[in-house]
């Protein structure tokens, strides 16, 4: 999985601690590095007072610089979702078919992007009504992949999110492997 880059996308207060460091050292075992951005460069803190220092701003991230991003979830969630970046960015890397990981409170960030109509997603329950009122099949479950986008419901599924991260980067690394073969 070298070569495979990650963005996390927290909010900069009151993220789950658990989702982004757990996630952060189940990718970085498999080989695929990580960065991360927020939407100000000072430090940002979890819910449980951990401290990440974000690398960019995420009004400076195109698409095409990361094979995936995971927006980590938390109360603190809720600032990205009218962040015009952060929809950009999402629709970016859908039009880029990048994975995109959204867990709990990350996952309206499809809602207030435009992007989850006909989409099965998951999250935690008291946002089920929301996700549902966008067009989105709430399922539930710990993890739901639907093509390129990935949700988990909240913290504890953090393992079947960055396993399916970590399948669908393989998927596209083979894939560019197979087609650089039949190019060259």
């Amino acid at each position: 999985m070298e070569n495979k880059k990650v963005l996390f996308v927290l909010p900069h207060d009151d993220f789950d601690d658990d989702e982004y460091f757990q996630t952060k050292e189940i990718l970085e075992s498999s080989g695929i590095s990580t960065e991360v951005c927020s939407t100000h460069m000072s430090e940002a803190q979890g819910r449980f007072k951990k401290i990440v220092n974000p690398e960019f701003l995420i009004e400076d991230v195109e698409a095409e610089d990361f094979d995936a991003f995971i927006f980590i979830g938390g109360n603190g969630a809720s600032e990205l979702y009218n962040d015009i970046d952060v929809q950009n960015l999402v629709k970016d890397s859908l039009l880029e078919h990048k994975v995109i990981a959204l867990i709990g409170w990350a996952v309206p960030i499809l809602y207030y992007a435009n992007v989850i109509k006909g989409r099965k997603v998951t999250t935690h329950e008291d946002l089920k009504q929301e996700v549902e009122a966008g067009g989105a099949f709430y399922t539930g479950i710990s993890m739901e992949q639907d093509g390129d986008i990935i949700t988990g419901f909240d913290n504890r599924s953090v393992k079947d999110v960055a396993s399916a991260v970590i399948r669908s980067l393989d998927w596209q690394r083979q894939h560019e492997e197979s087609s650089e073969t039949v190019r060259g």
